[in-house]
């Protein structure tokens, strides 16, 4: 794996460069991503933006096709439109989403859109210092120097930014901007190691390992442990890996438009038939999300459906704890 060296005080450059190259996305605000036009309206923090890098590839609201009825039956038209090559800025975390659902839109079915946002985006992430107080990515395969997902990945040390040159995009990048970039020592790569060792330091332990075969799905705790739980889908929303959606039908008789839009088995109507309801209650939504996330997925693609990037438990109305609930499920 190649590693180069850029000074923080050409970080502004590079991302000028970037900009020259296409479209440029990164952290906002406090709440989310979203394109930028110069380096100074970065807002990077200590932790993630409350949203993820998911919207960028599975919109909430997505057009798949237009249809109008005529007199020959009913006519489709394709409403794609091409996508432009781009940059995302983001935290590992978010990053490491994105091989999860890689897989999920890859797997029976070859979902053309988002393999198309992916193939024209390359990730370029800044690895943690100071993880925040829910996450827990290294009990999860992750790191807050995590490389999943990422094209390049920057390490602060001091006044320079050490660079992992991960895939092809990467070194494509780096080529492109190669004035910036200086050659790493095998100094600076020891520093780096040095420095996400002591950020996994500060990581909070959550114990994962072995949870799928320990999860019972008669088990009487589910009743129990999500009582405060109001359904109102936020972690699922705010979730990087959660992908469940609809497919609805919006117009009137002479036509319309095929929508996907997010869904989440949070959702009192969620796998809802004509006959009946088959997860009615807190419990059996809550227990249905976790058994998704860390049994039934790793059982199909052999990782876990979540990256320990806290966002549910931070963000979580009702204070429920996904780590609390693991402890507890796990007993």
């Amino acid at each position: 794996m190649e590693a180069k060296i850029l000074r923080c005080d050409r970080l502004a450059a590079l991302i000028e460069g970037l900009l020259v190259d296409g479209e440029v996305i990164a952290p906002r605000d406090e709440f989310g991503y979203g394109p930028i036009t110069a380096p100074k309206e970065i807002a990077w923090g200590a932790e993630h933006p409350r949203r993820s890098l998911k919207e960028l590839f599975l919109p909430q609201r997505e057009v798949l096709f237009t249809y109008r009825l005529n007199d020959e039956g009913v006519a489709l038209q394709d409403v794609a439109e091409p996508v432009r090559p781009r940059t995302v800025l983001a935290r590992p975390c978010d990053a490491a989403a994105l091989p999860i659902l890689d897989e999920v839109f890859s797997w029976d079915y070859v979902d053309s859109a988002y393999r198309e946002r992916r193939r024209q985006t390359t990730v370029v992430t800044l690895a943690c210092e100071e993880p925040g107080a829910a996450c827990f990515c290294t009990a999860v395969g992750g790191s807050p120097a995590g490389t999943a997902g990422s094209d390049l990945l920057l390490t602060r040390l001091g006044d320079l930014y050490h660079v992992q040159v991960l895939t092809a995009k990467g070194e494509a990048l780096v080529q492109r901007h190669v004035a910036l970039f200086a050659e790493s020592t095998p100094a600076d790569d020891q520093c780096q190691a040095a420095a996400e060792a002591a950020s996994r330091a500060k990581v909070r332990t959550v114990a994962v390992d072995g949870l799928a075969e320990q999860l019972d799905y008669d088990s009487p705790v589910w009743m129990t442990i999500t009582e405060q739980c109001i359904d109102c889908a936020i972690c699922t929303f705010l979730c990087p890996t959660c992908h469940c959606f609809d497919i609805q039908d919006e117009g009137n008789p002479a036509g319309g438009e095929r929508v996907r839009l997010w869904d989440s088995c949070a959702s009192r109507d969620f796998t809802r038939t004509a006959a009946h309801q088959p997860r009615p209650t807190h419990a059996s939504r809550y227990r249905q999300r976790i058994l998704h996330k860390f049994k039934y997925y790793p059982e199909n693609f052999g990782r876990t459906l979540c990256v320990g990037c806290g966002r549910c438990t931070q963000h979580c109305p009702a204070g429920i704890d996904l780590a609390t609930v693991l402890e507890r499920v796990r007993r």
